[in-house]
């Protein structure tokens, strides 16, 4: 495999592997480095509006640098702004990984003219989903250069653990059924729904993980914190069922983390959720901002114990054959290549 420099420019990423800010970028940079590729970057670590200062300047250093081969932008337009201006001669990569392909150039009519502006400096562009893929073709991006390559999961460190030991690291009940959700507390991720349901099933555990505060809940929702990532896979293993009723999403790194796991999962119908969560095979898919719909999922799981730890067996062989990380990294590394070699 051919080697070349990467001048990689996110407005969010990790300090460190315990920081879950920007982390499946941090992953992808790890895996491009095993495989060679050397990466420059200009990243954002601050989570305040005062960090694009250094961010931008660190952006124009780096996309100056005549070393940089090419050029590969995370979070559109934030990150892509000056990469697109500075590009030059080299090949310029967009990936876009959520609200920022499915809502931001939909909010209104400048919003929809610099992300377009964004899409016809591109010489390929990424996304997360397939659902984000036709958004943005419908935008105007060429079909023939736009992939829809996800962050992938690692299949060997999400993985099935016995559920008894996993429940005892956590100090939780072996005699209940067990449904969690991890990921930032907020509204838009359906927390209040998950909250409601909660009430509805006394004899469950509701188990809540990640950053954020939680709303008033009933004697059956338990909170852990932010956790780190490295107890991510066993807090996984002690569930029965995953819950993500979010309002919008691209392709989530939980949903594929839980099935890799296999553990099914119930979530809403939005995004890129369904090319993952195949309703009644999988996991269970409701409408977004139904308490109702998640109750009565949760009920149908809980009464149909061999069919739900079918749906995990059958998720985790998707996620092995389809959304390993290793494959998925070797499918940008072509298309970095492939770009390269038509310049």
């Amino acid at each position: 495999m051919d080697s070349y420099t990467l001048g990689l420019f996110a407005n969010m990423y990790p300090t460190s592997a315990d920081d879950l800010r920007g982390i499946f970028i941090w992953r992808m940079v790890k895996k491009l480095e095993d495989n060679r590729i050397v990466v420059k970057k200009a990243v954002k670590t601050s989570p305040k509006i005062s960090g694009y200062v250094p961010f931008y300047a660190k952006s124009i250093n780096l996309a100056l640098k005549p070393d940089i081969d090419i050029l590969q932008a995370h979070y559109i337009p934030h990150s892509s702004i000056i990469p697109a201006l500075l590009k030059r001669d080299r090949p310029l990569v967009l990936k876009f990984h959520g609200d920022d392909g499915r809502i931001y150039p939909f909010a209104n009519k400048l919003n929809r003219l610099v992300t377009r502006s964004m899409i016809r400096r591109a010489d390929h562009i990424i996304t997360a989903s397939q659902e984000i893929r036709e958004r943005l073709i419908e935008l105007g991006a060429v079909p023939e250069k736009i992939t829809a390559i996800s962050s992938g999961v690692n299949t060997d460190h999400f993985k099935p653990e016995d559920p008894v030991l996993s429940k005892k690291k956590f100090d939780l009940p072996l005699d209940k059924p067990l449904f969690l959700y991890v990921g930032r507390l907020h509204p838009w991720k359906g927390i209040h729904e998950i909250i409601s349901a909660a009430h509805d099933h006394p004899d469950s555990l509701f188990v809540l993980a990640g950053p954020g505060n939680v709303p008033p809940h009933p004697d059956n929702c338990r909170y852990l914190g932010e956790l780190s990532p490295d107890t991510i896979p066993s807090l996984i293993n002690a569930a029965d069922v995953s819950l993500l009723p979010s309002y919008t999403e691209g392709l989530s790194n939980f949903i594929m983390e839980s099935l890799s796991c296999e553990v099914p999962m119930i979530a809403t119908n939005v995004g890129g959720t369904p090319e993952i969560v195949h309703h009644h095979e999988t996991g269970l898919l409701i409408p977004p901002q139904n308490s109702q719909a998640l109750s009565q999922a949760i009920s149908w799981m809980k009464e149909h114990e061999s069919e739900r730890k079918t749906m995990g067996k059958k998720g985790r062989c998707e996620m092995i054959s389809h959304y390993n990380d290793d494959l998925l990294i070797r499918r940008l590394i072509e298309i970095h290549q492939e770009l390269l070699k038509n310049k």
